[in-house]
C-alpha cells in the first residue's frame, strides 16, 4: 500500500521538477525572444511617431490651405455671378456650414438666390396618411410611399426645370399660367409641411427663366429620409432645363448625395458635383461652375477620388 505522505511528496516533487525545467528553459530562449519583441515594440513605436509628424504636417498644411482659400473666396467669386438667377433646393437638417456657405457665397458673387426650397423631414413618409396627403398634392397613384416620394420630386424637378426653360408660359393643360402653377405646388407642399419656401422677393418669379440649380445639403447625422434617391430622382428632372444643376454637399456627410449623383452614368454627364460644401474651395467651386459657358460640360469637384479641387476659371473678356 503506498503511503499517502510519499504520494503527496512525489507529487510535490514532479511540480517542483516542472517549475525548474521550465525556468531553465525560459533562461535559455526568454532573453532572445524578449529581445525580439522590444526590437518589434521599438519598430511599431517609431512608425507611429512617423504617423504622428506626417498627421501634424497633414493638419498644419490643411489649416494654411483653407486660411489660404478663405481669404481668397470673396476675391475669386465677386461678381462672377453677376444678374444670374438661382433656385435652391436644401435638406432640412443639413449642416449650417454647406446651407448658410452656399446662400452667402451666391450672394457674395451677385446671383440672386430667388427662391430656396427646403426639403422636411415629413418626406420619410412614416404613416400612411402622410404618403396619402402627399399622394394628393402631386397627384400620384403609385401605392407604395417610396414611389409617391419619387413622383413628387418629379414634380418639383420638372417643374422648375419646365420655367427655367420656357418661362411663364401656360401649363401643359393650357388651363393657366406655369408659374402660378408651380406656386400652388409650392403653396400646398407647404401647408402641409413638407417644404418650406423663402422667396427673395413676392412679386418676382418663384422660377425666372434662365435659372440654373442648386441642391444644397448633407450632415454627418443620419438622413432625414431618403436623400440620395430623391435628390437623383430631382436633379435629373431639373437638367431638362438646360441650365447648370449642381449638387454640393458637406465634406464630413454620411447622406450620399453626391456620390448617388457620380454613381449614377444617366446623370454624372448633365449634373456637377462639389464634395466640401462646406469649405471656401467648396464655394469657390460652387460659383466657377456656375459662372463657366454653357457649353461646357459638368464636373465633379472636391477631394474625393476621381475629382478636381477646383474649376478651370472661364477665360477673361
Amino acid at each position: 500500500m503506498i503511503d499517502f505522505r510519499y504520494l503527496v511528496v512525489t507529487i510535490i516533487s514532479i511540480f517542483l521538477a516542472l517549475t525548474v525545467g521550465i525556468m531553465l528553459g525560459a533562461g535559455f530562449v526568454g532573453d532572445p525572444l524578449a529581445r525580439d519583441l522590444e526590437d518589434r515594440i521599438k519598430t511599431v513605436q517609431t512608425e507611429v511617431n512617423q504617423q504622428r509628424e506626417q498627421i501634424d504636417q497633414l493638419r498644419a498644411q490643411n489649416r494654411t490651405l483653407t486660411e489660404w482659400a478663405q481669404a481668397v473666396e470673396p476675391w475669386a467669386i465677386e461678381g462672377r455671378l453677376a444678374g444670374e438667377d438661382v433656385v435652391l433646393f436644401t435638406v432640412d437638417g443639413a449642416d449650417g456650414g454647406v446651407i448658410d456657405g452656399t446662400i452667402n457665397a451666391l450672394e457674395g458673387a451677385g446671383a440672386n438666390v430667388a427662391t430656396q426650397i427646403n426639403l422636411a423631414p415629413k418626406f420619410a413618409l412614416e404613416s400612411q396618411p402622410e404618403a396619402d396627403q402627399l399622394a394628393t398634392i402631386v397627384e400620384s397613384v403609385e401605392p407604395e410611399p417610396s414611389d409617391v416620394r419619387m413622383d413628387a420630386a418629379d414634380a418639383l424637378g420638372e417643374g422648375a426645370a419646365s420655367l427655367a426653360r420656357d418661362g411663364d408660359e401656360t401649363t401643359e393643360s393650357g388651363e393657366g399660367s406655369a408659374q402660378i402653377a408651380y406656386s400652388e405646388l409650392l403653396r400646398l407642399l407647404e401647408d402641409e409641411e413638407f417644404v418650406s419656401v423663402v422667396r427673395n422677393s413676392e412679386e418676382g418669379d418663384v422660377v425666372p427663366s434662365g435659372s440654373s440649380f442648386v441642391i444644397a445639403g448633407g450632415n454627418a447625422t443620419a438622413q432625414p429620409f431618403e436623400v440620395p434617391a430623391f435628390v437623383r430622382r430631382l436633379s435629373s428632372e431639373l437638367t431638362a432645363g438646360e441650365t447648370d444643376v449642381v449638387v454640393t454637399e458637406s465634406s464630413s456627410s454620411q447622406w450620399d448625395m453626391v456620390p448617388a449623383v457620380r454613381e449614377d452614368d444617366e446623370i454624372n454627364e448633365t449634373v456637377s458635383t462639389v464634395d466640401t460644401g462646406e469649405s471656401a474651395l467648396g464655394h469657390v467651386a460652387l460659383v466657377l461652375i456656375l459662372n463657366a459657358p454653357s457649353s461646357t460640360p459638368a464636373g465633379h469637384f472636391g477631394t474625393d477620388e476621381g475629382t478636381r479641387l477646383l474649376p478651370e476659371p472661364p477665360p477673361e473678356e
